[in-house]
């Protein structure tokens, strides 16, 4: 089952018929919805993150975040004790969406949540979109984490082209985690998978 019930509460009617319907059961609580996105930068994670969590009002966190510091100064990256701490309150909630490129730190969120949904969008169109919302951030018309600077552009194709390198070794590290692991080529069908899954309630 995609979503695990709360056997502290229970729920004596159809979620529809409840007010609010499924979307409010599930950020009072009643039902626990545990998500890990990953893949290639500019992949849809975040988009595909932002969409599930205003739809059944849950927060959703980027790995980044969990890492680094965001402060008026630049970016400051947590100590482990702090960044530890931060990340296992997180995957302790009831309900969490945490997406981010696969990295070598934070792995134990694979054995917590219900899903690991894999982003695996065609190289050319990560790469339009590396570009796009790279124009979009330097004219102002996108907010943006790191300055997109000329260095920063160059690091993100880069990087689409390291997922594509290190994409078999993933999937064959995901592979122990079986049935949880859910590979899709686009954000908006993930979405529906999740819809879906959330439907056999």
């Amino acid at each position: 089952m995609f979503f695990k019930k709360d056997k502290s509460r229970v729920v004596d009617k159809n979620p529809d018929e409840l007010p609010g319907g499924k979307e409010k059961i599930i950020s009072q609580g009643v039902f626990s919805l545990k998500i890990d996105i990953i893949g290639s930068v500019a992949s849809g994670k975040t988009t595909l993150a932002k969409r599930i969590s205003k739809k059944y009002g849950i927060p959703y966190y980027e790995k980044d975040n969990i890492v680094w510091k965001r402060t008026l100064n630049g970016d400051v990256k947590r100590n482990p004790e702090e960044r530890d701490k931060y990340f296992y309150d997180i995957i302790c909630e009831n309900n969490w969406i945490v997406e981010g490129a696969p990295r070598k730190i934070l792995k134990e969120i694979f054995g917590c949540c219900d899903y690991i949904i894999v982003l695996d969008e065609y190289t050319i169109i990560r790469m339009i979109r590396v570009f796009k919302r790279w124009i979009n951030q330097r004219s102002g018309r996108e907010s943006y984490n790191s300055k997109p600077t000329w260095n920063f552009l160059w690091c993100n194709i880069k990087w689409v082209l390291d997922f594509n390198q290190m994409k078999r070794g993933l999937l064959q590290e995901l592979s122990i985690f079986a049935e949880k692991v859910k590979i899709f080529k686009h954000s908006k069908e993930a979405y529906e998978f999740v819809i879906k899954s959330f439907l056999q309630i």
